[in-house]
């Protein structure tokens, strides 16, 4: 549920699900964060754009299930050959190390790339044929949605106030 409303992306799962970890959730919860990219929100929201909301409902559940019992099958797994770490060995360290290597370079790549993929999608259109939805979408449907991610922002920026400035 968490990883459905916030969508931190699959870099932020791994450190975010070894604190989780660390903290108590058990070895099938962490499995199941990790594997939840498949069923966040904006996914939702592309599915529902090309099929409809009956066939992304459908794939959600679909994946939702998978996502549950793969994880609980990896837990009993790893559970009765007796695999599961020990949660208080968890150690999550902050790390940030700025280095001007490859990576560097390949995201001052990349952001140009974008950067010339936006400017050709928005500043310079053509009157060739614009790529169309599959399926129609509802405006109230549209309207709510924004509606909800905002009401998630809003969520997500409460839980980062209270942590930073509360204490």
């Amino acid at each position: 549920v968490v990883a459905f409303i916030t969508f931190i992306g699959s870099m932020g799962n791994i450190p975010l699900a070894a604190l989780l970890f660390g903290k108590g959730v058990s070895f099938a919860g962490v499995i199941a964060f990790i594997f939840s990219d498949l069923v966040v929100f904006p996914v939702v929201r592309i599915n529902a754009k090309y099929y409809g909301w009956k066939m992304a409902f459908f794939i959600l559940m679909l994946l939702f299930i998978s996502l549950v019992g793969a994880s609980l099958l990896l837990h009993y797994g790893f559970l009765s050959l007796d695999l599961i770490p020990d949660p208080s060995s968890v150690k999550v360290q902050d790390q940030s190390f700025f280095k001007i290597d490859y990576t560097f370079f390949l995201n001052i790549a990349f952001l140009l790339g974008s950067g010339y993929l936006i400017y050709l999608g928005f500043v310079k259109r053509t009157d060739v044929m614009q790529m169309k939805e599959m399926a129609p979408k509802s405006k109230l449907m549209e309207k709510g949605l924004k509606y909800i991610a905002f009401v998630c922002y809003v969520w997500l920026a409460g839980g980062m106030i209270v942590k930073y400035f509360m204490q």
